[in-house]
């Protein structure tokens, strides 16, 4: 995640570990640590069940697509993160291709082009959620790090179910902590104008931007949220009710509409990103229950992307 790669991860101590295939990676006091991501593609089906379960009761936890006999497929995308000290004779943290080695031989072959269920051996008994299966690739990429040379150590796996879904797993000292990323598209007029600023004030600040009349974006949101997977189900949180208070509290309020006119919290308050971003926070924040909000991101256009972690709350 964007704010625990930030933080310098705090080392094992001797015998430490941090999750199942994890171990304790030395440094020299003092190196300086550098990370490495490499991406990966795969394609696989899953289905998503609990065995003791009736199908109606799978099909109200996991939905109609993917509770069905015959799964659903996905395209997933992987990013993997290593972090550890560069060798100084060759000038590398680990070589690409013993990364890749590694990635390919315990990931991509036991999973590209398979049917994934929790009896399935890459599983172990997980149910293939974007949650579990993230869980697993770190559990097998951490087995096969153990050997590297110079050693490194895993820092985050981050897997792409689709644009709209993702999860990660990220080192946070001796921890490893659990992500959930899901998107969300509406779209919404502004006027960007503070009344703090006069008529030439604002001109000059905001350009084009202060048009009386306005303009409009397609915004995507995206909603990350950290907690606890949940063993049984495979989920760190549910995906209808997360789409729900989502849809009651940002979508229905802001898309197709005017925020500077037609949306109470911008009567007054200027409608940027950043304004706009925290005002989204503060309605999720008590209505998710369960796992905590992590982060809101709003993408104004493919060069403005706003987050923001709940710091002042």
């Amino acid at each position: 995640m964007d704010r625990a790669d930030r933080d310098r991860p705090a080392h094992l101590a001797d015998g430490g570990h941090l999750g199942s295939g994890a171990s304790a990676v030395h440094h020299r006091e003092g190196a300086t640590m550098v990370y490495l991501t490499r991406t990966y593609r795969f394609c696989a089906g899953h289905r998503l069940f609990r065995p003791e379960l009736s199908d109606a009761q799978n099909e109200q936890l996991y939905g109609s697509a993917c509770s069905r006999v015959h799964g659903c497929g996905h395209d997933y995308q992987l990013e993997v993160t290593v972090g550890g000290q560069v060798d100084p004779v060759t000038g590398i943290l680990i070589h690409p291709d013993d990364l890749d080695g590694i990635l390919y031989e315990q990931v991509i072959e036991p999973v590209d082009m398979e049917f994934l269920t929790l009896h399935h051996p890459f599983c172990r008994g997980r149910v293939p959620t974007i949650e579990s299966l993230a869980v697993c690739v770190w559990d097998a990429v951490a087995e096969g790090l153990r050997a590297s040379k110079p050693p490194a150590y895993l820092h985050r796996v981050r897997l792409k179910e689709s644009d709209r879904l993702a999860a990660d797993c990220a080192r946070k000292g001796s921890r490893r902590m659990h992500f959930l990323t899901r998107s969300y598209e509406f779209a919404a007029a502004h006027r960007l104008h503070s009344p703090y600023l006069t008529d030439e004030e604002n001109q000059e600040v905001f350009g084009k931007c202060n048009n009386p009349y306005g303009h409009g974006h397609n915004y995507r949101l995206e909603v990350t949220v950290r907690g606890k997977i949940d063993d049984r189900t495979g989920m760190l949180v549910d995906l209808r009710e997360l789409d729900r208070i989502v849809q009651e509290e940002v979508i229905r309020r802001y898309d197709h509409r005017h925020l500077n006119h037609e949306v109470e919290e911008f009567r007054e308050l200027n409608p940027t990103a950043e304004n706009l971003v925290r005002v989204v926070w503060r309605r999720l924040r008590h209505r998710i229950k369960g796992p905590r909000l992590y982060k809101v991101s709003l993408r104004e256009t493919e060069q403005n992307v706003v987050s923001y972690y709940g710091e002042e709350e």
